[in-house]
């Protein structure tokens, strides 16, 4: 297929490419729906177990694959046809969803199934996620990037703001079962669109494969060797990590604190869906990629959420997740852009990929954890502890990076006047590719 060589103007700029404006149509319905099950597998367990651990753990185990596999999921989706691999996954989405509502229509669901399915979901996701997102740039070409990754986040958002919403009121209408088996459908329609798609000449990649031997570590030597990315990611990491566990708080706090049902729980996801919306909105007007940017997003989010985190009623707590949701969101639009500002096209895959594990991979950690602190301190030390972390964070890389800046201003001066001296030309500034956000809800796919 022939990328359309003209640039169109205007945020929906990337809809008017068929291929592309078929792909995000039928994303977004398979989003919704697993935005559905991620809530409902939430209640679900919460009312299998009654424990906050168990529902940190089913939590956990989905991101689980990303820590333990995500720097090579980039080099797999490198390696082969990007196309194939994105019906493999859908297909495979879809198996995994007709299993939970098997395993719930048949009144015997137990907690070691859950946990098994859930480690599932999460390591097809280590596959489907970078093969997803650089199977857009082959539909849109270079120059439109920047607008089908704003249209992703919008999906994404969207599915947040509808699909739990929906959920909240199909658990107690018709059950766990069937969202599961809707979900499951869902995933019909991206493989249909998936099909009707026509790629360009063998659908894979244009630069040769990388060897599988050193691919995902040298990665992190690249990340290791700039400080301004280890603060940006350290911030980065421990917010998603300990403070972006909202699959976990929101449920026991539906459950525990507010006793609204499933039906509250959907409204919650719905309320913060909302804010990250309007983050996106927001966002898409530019933000500075700056490590500045990226510790006062951190600030900002923890500051809400630990407000959230005291609210004595329903309703002042759903306000709270207002802002929470946007400042989570320019939080992650502002790391994105400082990375794509700061990666060579050359690296660019492999510190993808130190992303993803980053902004995904921790929750194996911080989402037991959290689930532990709410089961035997309160569901409220659960989520300001989450917020606490988030902000300490924030200040420890504000003060490091006073410190260290002098000295990577010394060291980059004869640097840029050697280089001025060579008269090598300036690299470009790489477009923004398609983003990865940190969980706000569900599963790793929604």
């Amino acid at each position: 297929m022939a990328v359309n060589r003209t640039v169109p103007s205007g945020a929906f700029a990337a809809l008017r490419v068929r291929d592309y404006r078929i792909y995000w149509s039928t994303g977004l319905v398979s989003n919704i729906g697993s935005a559905m099950q991620g809530v409902a597998l939430d209640w679900y367990v919460l009312t299998l177990t009654h424990s906050g651990t168990a529902l940190g753990s089913v939590a956990g185990l989905q991101f689980a694959p990303v820590l333990l596999f995500g720097l090579w999921g980039g080099v797999l989706a490198d390696r082969h046809d990007r196309r194939t691999l994105l019906l493999w996954t859908q297909t495979l989405y879809a198996v995994q969803a007709l299993l939970l509502a098997a395993l719930v229509f048949s009144g015997h669901a137990p907690l070691w199934a859950l946990y098994a399915l859930s480690f599932a979901l999460g390591s097809v996701f280590t596959v489907e996620n970078p093969a997803r997102l650089s199977f857009v740039t082959e539909l849109v070409g270079r120059t439109l990037i920047p607008k089908a990754a704003g249209l992703n986040i919008l999906s994404l958002n969207a599915a947040r703001l509808i699909g739990p919403a929906i959920a909240g009121v199909l658990i107690g209408a018709i059950g766990t079962g069937w969202v599961f088996a809707l979900n499951a459908v869902s995933f019909t329609v991206v493989l249909a669109g998936v099909l009707a798609i026509r790629p360009r000449t063998g659908g894979g990649p244009a630069t040769p494969r990388p060897p599988w031997t050193g691919a995902g570590a040298e990665g992190l030597r690249y990340v290791a060797a700039r400080p301004e990315l280890v603060g940006v990611f350290t911030v980065f990491g421990l917010t998603a990590t300990f403070a972006v566990n909202f699959p976990t708080t929101l449920t026991l706090f539906a459950g525990r604190v507010f006793d609204v049902g499933s039906r509250g729980l959907g409204f919650m996801n719905t309320a913060l869906a909302v804010g990250t919306v309007a983050g996106t909105i927001a966002a898409t007007r530019g933000v500075s990629p700056r490590v500045r940017t990226v510790v006062v997003g951190a600030l900002l989010f923890g500051g809400f959420e630990a407000m959230a985190a005291l609210m004595p009623s329903y309703p002042a707590f759903l306000v709270l997740l207002l802002p929470a949701g946007f400042t989570l969101m320019t939080l992650n639009t502002a790391v994105s852009a400082f990375v794509q500002s700061e990666v060579s096209d050359a690296m660019r895959g492999r510190v993808m990929a130190v992303y993803t594990v980053i902004s995904l991979g921790g929750s194996p950690v911080g989402a037991p954890v959290i689930g532990w602190i709410s089961q035997h301190a309160g569901v409220r030390w659960g989520l300001a502890t989450g917020a606490a972390i988030a902000v300490l964070a924030a200040v420890g890389v504000a003060l490091w990076s006073a410190r260290t800046a002098p000295t990577a201003a010394a060291r980059a001066a004869p640097h840029v006047s050697g280089s001025a001296a060579t008269g090598r030309p300036a690299l470009p500034v790489p477009a923004p590719a398609p983003q990865c956000e940190p969980s706000t809800g569900g599963t790793p796919h929604d």
